[in-house]
């Protein structure tokens, strides 16, 4: 017969095993709330900011300038199911500015009638990191557009 002592050391390895994973999962949800400012499968809640003081620490912004669409890079996934346009936007009204401070990563194909295109974007600002590849920054820099300190990628929001 056994006694009720080693029925709680039989349950241990499971109660363990499940304080584990209910402790991994809430790092993991967390990690993804702090990164993007709101819950995992939530956008964060979009602010206004101008481009001049975008900084890496935003997440939801609202920013208004003119997109170079004359520069614009497209990325697609190695199965092609997702396709991105990749490209600069400046202060509102600037068309001859060189010195990218915000690029845009979204999944809406720009007209290609325009060169040049005043518009809101709403998204999430995050350092480019491995979304602007160094061959990307590499071809602007020949078209002759420079980075500016600790640039800022906004990844569009989804118009769902």
């Amino acid at each position: 017969m056994r006694s009720g002592k080693s029925k709680i050391f039989e349950s241990k390895p499971i109660l363990i095993v499940l304080v584990l994973f209910v402790l991994v999962v809430t790092i993991a949800v967390g990690f993804v709330w702090w990164e993007r400012g709101a819950p995992p499968g939530f956008q964060p809640t979009a602010h206004d900011v101008a481009i001049s003081e975008i900084t890496r620490d935003h997440r939801g912004v609202r920013v208004h300038g003119t997109a170079h669409y004359g520069v614009q890079v497209r990325q697609q996934t190695a199965d092609g199911d997702q396709a991105w346009t990749l490209f600069p936007l400046f202060e509102k009204g600037d068309v001859e500015g060189r010195q990218i401070r915000v690029m845009i990563r979204t999944t809406r194909e720009p007209d290609q009638l325009y060169s040049y295109e005043d518009l809101t974007v709403e998204g999430l600002a995050r350092p480019p990191g491995r979304l602007v590849p160094s061959n990307t920054q590499e071809s602007l820099l020949k078209m002759g557009y420079d980075f500016s300190e600790g640039f800022v990628l906004i990844e569009e929001f989804d118009e769902d």
